[in-house]
């Protein structure tokens, strides 16, 4: 199937709850993520709240990767879309899950940009529902 990009979902769990509030540090973690996805850094803007909680966004030259962060519940919600043959979003993924300690994913895969007509309709395809992980410490 030929799609315009790849947008993975990822709920991440059991995350380091001080990494999550870190403003710092995990826009230093979305930026690697995006380096190892061979992806080109164009903007970044990241917001901490108070009394805890950050989320932001990595502007790509490919699309955007984003986190939304819930410390207390060492929770993260994030998204990695990147199109083009030269970027891997898994591989921004397992950057991530990695640098914040989770302790589980589950994702899901979307392929975006699918011709769905000749007329130029285009629509989205889940490829990859619900791939639970437990990652080992």
């Amino acid at each position: 199937m030929k799609a315009l990009g790849t947008h993975i979902v990822c709920e991440l769990s059991g995350c380091n709850p001080a990494m999550l509030t870190d403003v710092d540090a995990v826009r230093d973690m979305m930026i690697g993520a995006a380096e190892v996805a061979r992806a080109t850094v164009m903007e970044v803007a990241f917001h901490r709240f108070q009394p805890q909680g950050v989320s932001g966004v990595v502007v790509l030259a490919e699309s955007h990767i984003s986190i939304h962060t819930w410390p207390e519940r060492g929770y993260a919600a994030m998204d990695f879309y990147t199109c083009g043959e030269h970027t891997d979003p898994w591989l921004a993924c397992e950057y991530a899950a990695k640098a914040l300690g989770a302790k589980s994913t589950i994702t899901s895969e979307i392929k975006r940009g699918v011709r769905q007509s000749a007329r130029d309709r285009f629509t989205h395809v889940l490829t990859r529902d619900h791939d639970t992980r437990v990652l080992s410490a």
